[in-house]
């Protein structure tokens, strides 16, 4: 009878075990986040380049209940010389505003991108986002 149950037991933790390895080291998922005006009021549903005026609004909850004093950000997906910089950040109820500017080295190519960001504190990810990022191309 103790064979047939610490089979079956181990049967059993082979089956879950795959299932609680992969929820163990799964990577975290990105939030998707929208763009405001600088104070919150307005939204928009993707950051456009060329602004210095937008704000990216993430629930505090996202970055552990409160805003850490060491933010920065990390927009590696975007194509070679399009940034995303963190100008500031202010706190709106539970609500962080990242206000950030959006550039681009050439403004000769159009963007049209789902932007993946890593906010930092301490040299840790404590968020990821995702926002699309656009921009037209323009002319001289």
């Amino acid at each position: 009878m103790k064979k047939n149950m610490l089979s079956a037991a181990f049967s059993l933790s082979l089956i879950l075990a795959p299932a609680v390895l992969t929820t163990a080291f799964a990577a975290p998922t990105a939030v998707q986040v929208t763009a405001s005006d600088s104070s919150g009021d307005l939204s928009y549903p993707a950051l456009y380049t060329e602004s210095s005026w937008m704000s990216l609004a993430v629930p505090l909850a996202d970055l552990g209940g409160s805003v850490p004093g060491d933010l920065s950000l990390d927009a590696g997906t975007l194509p070679a010389g399009t940034t995303i910089t963190l100008d500031g950040v202010t706190q709106t109820g539970d609500t962080a505003l990242l206000h950030v500017t959006v550039s681009r080295a050439d403004t000769g190519v159009s963007i049209d991108q789902i932007a993946t960001i890593n906010v930092m504190s301490g040299g840790q990810t404590v968020a990821t986002l995702s926002i699309p990022v656009i921009g037209a191309a323009s002319s001289d």
